[in-house]
Protein backbone atom coordinates (compact mmCIF):
# COMPACT_ATOMS: atom_id res chain seq x y z
CA UNK A 1 0.00 0.00 0.00
CA UNK A 2 1.27 3.44 -0.62
CA UNK A 3 -0.22 6.46 0.13
CA UNK A 4 0.19 10.08 -1.22
CA UNK A 5 -0.54 13.83 0.44
CA UNK A 6 -2.05 16.92 -0.50
CA UNK A 7 -1.29 19.48 1.87
CA UNK A 8 -0.14 17.46 4.41
CA UNK A 9 -3.04 15.24 4.65
CA UNK A 10 -4.06 11.82 3.45
CA UNK A 11 -5.26 12.37 -0.22
CA UNK A 12 -4.98 9.17 -2.23
CA UNK A 13 -4.43 5.26 -1.35
CA UNK A 14 -2.80 2.85 -3.61
CA UNK A 15 -3.38 -0.91 -2.61
CA UNK A 16 -2.46 -4.04 -4.27
CA UNK A 17 -2.55 -7.36 -2.65
CA UNK A 18 -3.97 -10.67 -3.44
CA UNK A 19 -6.89 -11.34 -6.54
CA UNK A 20 -9.49 -12.54 -4.01
CA UNK A 21 -8.15 -11.01 -0.86
CA UNK A 22 -11.29 -8.56 -0.48
CA UNK A 23 -11.18 -8.78 3.41
CA UNK A 24 -7.92 -6.97 3.39
CA UNK A 25 -8.85 -4.52 0.84
CA UNK A 26 -12.00 -4.02 2.34
CA UNK A 27 -9.81 -3.16 5.77
CA UNK A 28 -7.28 -0.67 3.81
CA UNK A 29 -10.53 0.97 1.92
CA UNK A 30 -12.25 1.46 4.99
CA UNK A 31 -9.18 2.80 7.02
CA UNK A 32 -8.94 5.04 3.66
CA UNK A 33 -12.37 6.77 4.11
CA UNK A 34 -12.75 6.81 7.90
CA UNK A 35 -16.06 4.90 7.41
CA UNK A 36 -15.04 1.26 8.81
CA UNK A 37 -18.98 0.26 7.88
CA UNK A 38 -17.79 0.28 3.95
CA UNK A 39 -15.98 -3.38 4.43
CA UNK A 40 -18.79 -5.90 4.29
CA UNK A 41 -20.16 -4.37 1.72
CA UNK A 42 -17.38 -3.87 -0.16
CA UNK A 43 -16.61 -7.65 0.16
CA UNK A 44 -19.99 -8.46 -0.56
CA UNK A 45 -19.71 -6.52 -3.75
CA UNK A 46 -16.62 -7.69 -4.92
CA UNK A 47 -17.66 -11.20 -4.35
CA UNK A 48 -20.36 -10.64 -7.20
CA UNK A 49 -18.05 -8.44 -9.58
CA UNK A 50 -14.73 -9.40 -8.66
CA UNK A 51 -14.17 -11.72 -11.34
CA UNK A 52 -15.39 -9.31 -13.84
CA UNK A 53 -13.02 -6.56 -12.60
CA UNK A 54 -10.86 -8.93 -13.22
CA UNK A 55 -11.36 -9.77 -16.51
CA UNK A 56 -11.00 -5.94 -17.74
CA UNK A 57 -8.15 -4.76 -19.82
CA UNK A 58 -8.62 -0.92 -18.54
CA UNK A 59 -9.26 0.55 -15.46
CA UNK A 60 -12.44 0.83 -14.00
CA UNK A 61 -14.00 3.26 -11.75
CA UNK A 62 -17.12 3.27 -9.02
CA UNK A 63 -18.33 5.50 -6.58
CA UNK A 64 -17.46 4.66 -3.20
CA UNK A 65 -19.32 5.92 -0.68
CA UNK A 66 -20.99 9.70 -1.20
CA UNK A 67 -17.02 11.27 -1.70
CA UNK A 68 -14.80 8.92 -3.14
CA UNK A 69 -14.16 7.15 -5.95
CA UNK A 70 -12.52 3.48 -6.32
CA UNK A 71 -10.54 3.36 -9.55
CA UNK A 72 -9.36 -0.53 -10.63
CA UNK A 73 -5.94 -1.34 -12.16
CA UNK A 74 -5.77 -3.93 -14.98
CA UNK A 75 -3.15 -6.78 -13.92
CA UNK A 76 -3.04 -10.37 -12.28
CA UNK A 77 -3.68 -8.62 -8.75
CA UNK A 78 -6.25 -6.80 -7.25
CA UNK A 79 -4.98 -3.81 -7.44
CA UNK A 80 -6.82 0.08 -6.56
CA UNK A 81 -6.87 3.45 -6.05
CA UNK A 82 -9.37 5.25 -3.59
CA UNK A 83 -9.22 9.00 -4.21
CA UNK A 84 -11.78 11.70 -3.18
CA UNK A 85 -14.25 13.07 -5.63
CA UNK A 86 -12.49 15.66 -8.05
CA UNK A 87 -13.78 17.91 -10.90
CA UNK A 88 -11.90 20.39 -12.81
CA UNK A 89 -12.61 23.76 -12.16
CA UNK A 90 -13.96 24.61 -15.57
CA UNK A 91 -16.72 21.74 -14.90
CA UNK A 92 -18.30 24.58 -12.80
CA UNK A 93 -20.35 27.63 -14.31
CA UNK A 94 -19.90 31.33 -13.91
CA UNK A 95 -20.56 31.93 -10.05
CA UNK A 96 -23.75 33.77 -9.43
CA UNK A 97 -24.86 33.87 -5.84
CA UNK A 98 -21.63 34.49 -3.65
CA UNK A 99 -20.54 35.62 -0.31
CA UNK A 100 -17.21 36.27 0.67
CA UNK A 101 -14.06 36.61 -1.34
CA UNK A 102 -11.52 34.00 -0.14
CA UNK A 103 -9.01 32.23 -2.44
CA UNK A 104 -11.23 28.84 -2.62
CA UNK A 105 -14.86 28.40 -3.17
CA UNK A 106 -17.50 26.38 -1.34
CA UNK A 107 -20.48 25.53 -3.94
CA UNK A 108 -23.64 24.46 -2.17
CA UNK A 109 -26.28 22.90 -4.89
CA UNK A 110 -29.32 22.85 -3.24
CA UNK A 111 -32.83 22.86 -3.53
CA UNK A 112 -35.47 24.96 -1.66
CA UNK A 113 -38.04 22.47 -0.89
CA UNK A 114 -35.52 19.70 0.17
CA UNK A 115 -35.31 18.79 4.10
CA UNK A 116 -32.01 17.81 4.25
CA UNK A 117 -31.38 21.31 2.54
CA UNK A 118 -33.15 23.19 4.80
CA UNK A 119 -31.61 21.24 7.78
CA UNK A 120 -27.87 22.22 6.63
CA UNK A 121 -29.58 25.36 6.48
CA UNK A 122 -30.19 25.46 10.30
CA UNK A 123 -27.69 23.53 11.66
CA UNK A 124 -24.41 24.34 9.66
CA UNK A 125 -24.15 27.04 7.35
CA UNK A 126 -24.53 29.81 10.11
CA UNK A 127 -20.71 27.85 11.18
CA UNK A 128 -19.45 27.54 8.05
CA UNK A 129 -19.95 31.33 7.01
CA UNK A 130 -18.32 31.87 10.76
CA UNK A 131 -15.62 29.78 10.48
CA UNK A 132 -14.62 30.12 7.24
CA UNK A 133 -16.22 32.58 5.33
CA UNK A 134 -16.05 35.67 7.14
CA UNK A 135 -12.38 34.77 8.35
CA UNK A 136 -11.48 35.27 4.57
CA UNK A 137 -10.24 31.43 3.77
CA UNK A 138 -13.46 30.68 1.62
CA UNK A 139 -16.10 31.97 -0.36
CA UNK A 140 -19.73 30.54 -0.58
CA UNK A 141 -21.35 30.09 -3.35
CA UNK A 142 -25.18 28.38 -4.07
CA UNK A 143 -26.07 26.76 -6.85
CA UNK A 144 -29.91 25.61 -8.11
CA UNK A 145 -30.16 21.73 -8.19
CA UNK A 146 -34.31 21.56 -8.35
CA UNK A 147 -35.23 17.64 -7.56
CA UNK A 148 -38.19 18.73 -9.85
CA UNK A 149 -39.30 14.80 -9.84
CA UNK A 150 -40.10 14.55 -6.34
CA UNK A 151 -40.30 18.47 -5.26
CA UNK A 152 -43.14 20.45 -7.06
CA UNK A 153 -41.80 23.83 -5.68
CA UNK A 154 -38.46 23.72 -5.92
CA UNK A 155 -38.34 25.06 -9.68
CA UNK A 156 -41.32 27.84 -8.54
CA UNK A 157 -38.95 28.21 -5.63
CA UNK A 158 -35.59 28.77 -7.52
CA UNK A 159 -36.77 31.31 -9.76
CA UNK A 160 -38.53 33.36 -7.28
CA UNK A 161 -35.03 33.62 -5.36
CA UNK A 162 -33.87 35.39 -9.13
CA UNK A 163 -36.45 37.43 -8.88
CA UNK A 164 -34.92 38.41 -5.30
CA UNK A 165 -31.57 38.58 -6.86
CA UNK A 166 -32.54 41.13 -9.76
CA UNK A 167 -33.48 43.46 -6.51
CA UNK A 168 -30.22 43.02 -4.88
CA UNK A 169 -32.13 40.44 -2.50
CA UNK A 170 -31.19 37.09 -3.15
CA UNK A 171 -29.21 36.55 0.21
CA UNK A 172 -32.33 38.19 1.88
CA UNK A 173 -35.03 35.64 0.03
CA UNK A 174 -32.85 32.53 0.44
CA UNK A 175 -32.67 32.72 4.39
CA UNK A 176 -36.91 33.28 3.69
CA UNK A 177 -37.45 30.33 2.13
CA UNK A 178 -35.64 28.37 4.38
CA UNK A 179 -37.34 29.90 7.12
CA UNK A 180 -41.10 30.23 6.15
CA UNK A 181 -41.12 27.55 3.35
CA UNK A 182 -41.92 27.75 -0.34
CA UNK A 183 -45.36 28.78 -1.56
CA UNK A 184 -45.56 32.08 -0.70
CA UNK A 185 -43.57 33.85 -3.19
CA UNK A 186 -44.94 37.03 -3.69
CA UNK A 187 -45.55 37.38 0.05
CA UNK A 188 -41.90 36.79 1.27
CA UNK A 189 -41.34 39.77 -1.09
CA UNK A 190 -43.59 41.95 0.35
CA UNK A 191 -42.11 40.66 3.90
CA UNK A 192 -38.83 41.71 2.38
CA UNK A 193 -39.80 45.01 1.32
CA UNK A 194 -39.33 44.56 -2.25
CA UNK A 195 -40.76 46.29 -5.34
CA UNK A 196 -43.95 43.71 -5.49
CA UNK A 197 -45.27 44.37 -9.01
CA UNK A 198 -42.05 43.47 -11.00
CA UNK A 199 -40.98 40.62 -8.56
CA UNK A 200 -44.64 39.46 -9.63
CA UNK A 201 -44.54 39.84 -13.28
CA UNK A 202 -41.01 38.36 -13.09
CA UNK A 203 -42.28 35.31 -10.83
CA UNK A 204 -45.41 35.09 -13.86
CA UNK A 205 -43.23 35.31 -17.03
CA UNK A 206 -40.46 32.68 -15.45
CA UNK A 207 -37.96 35.58 -16.21
CA UNK A 208 -35.15 33.41 -15.12
CA UNK A 209 -36.41 29.79 -16.19
CA UNK A 210 -33.17 29.25 -18.33
CA UNK A 211 -31.07 29.85 -15.27
CA UNK A 212 -31.83 27.71 -12.69
CA UNK A 213 -32.29 25.03 -15.88
CA UNK A 214 -28.63 25.67 -16.77
CA UNK A 215 -27.83 25.09 -12.94
CA UNK A 216 -29.50 21.95 -12.80
CA UNK A 217 -28.53 20.53 -15.60
CA UNK A 218 -24.79 21.27 -14.50
CA UNK A 219 -25.52 19.16 -11.37
CA UNK A 220 -26.39 16.64 -13.75
CA UNK A 221 -23.65 16.85 -15.78
CA UNK A 222 -21.76 16.60 -12.30
CA UNK A 223 -22.87 13.66 -11.52
CA UNK A 224 -24.78 14.50 -8.60
CA UNK A 225 -27.43 12.38 -6.84
CA UNK A 226 -28.99 14.50 -4.39
CA UNK A 227 -29.47 17.70 -2.62
CA UNK A 228 -27.56 19.01 -0.67
CA UNK A 229 -24.47 18.43 -2.64
CA UNK A 230 -21.02 20.61 -1.50
CA UNK A 231 -18.00 20.94 -3.41
CA UNK A 232 -14.74 22.73 -1.62
CA UNK A 233 -12.99 23.58 -4.57
CA UNK A 234 -12.77 20.69 -6.75
CA UNK A 235 -13.34 17.98 -3.93
CA UNK A 236 -17.35 16.94 -3.15
CA UNK A 237 -17.36 16.54 0.57
CA UNK A 238 -18.73 12.90 1.68
CA UNK A 239 -20.69 14.64 4.57
CA UNK A 240 -21.53 18.57 4.12
CA UNK A 241 -23.06 18.52 7.81
CA UNK A 242 -19.56 18.01 9.44
CA UNK A 243 -18.55 21.87 9.70
CA UNK A 244 -14.92 20.35 11.14
CA UNK A 245 -14.50 18.64 7.65
CA UNK A 246 -14.23 22.25 5.76
CA UNK A 247 -10.98 22.40 7.14
CA UNK A 248 -9.40 19.49 5.72
CA UNK A 249 -11.11 19.77 2.15
CA UNK A 250 -9.89 23.79 2.20
CA UNK A 251 -6.17 22.96 3.20
CA UNK A 252 -6.41 19.88 0.34
CA UNK A 253 -7.89 23.01 -2.36
CA UNK A 254 -5.00 25.55 -1.36
CA UNK A 255 -2.77 22.98 -1.95
CA UNK A 256 -4.45 21.85 -5.02
CA UNK A 257 -4.07 25.35 -6.12
CA UNK A 258 -0.09 26.07 -5.52
CA UNK A 259 0.81 22.42 -7.70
Amino acid sequence: MRTETLGGLLYKVRYQGAPEDYATAGDVIAAAIGEAGIKEPFVDWMKQNGAGIAARKEPVSVGLGDGYTLTFQPGDTLAFVVAPIEVPPAAFGEPRHVLGSGPVTIREYSDFECPACQALFNRALAQIKARYVETGRARFEYRHFPLFEIHKQAVPAAEASECAAAQGAFWTYHDALFEEGVGNYVGLAKQLDLDVGRFADCVANRTYRDVVEAHRAEADRLGLRGTPSVFVGPFLLPNPFDVDSYDRYLRMAAAQDER
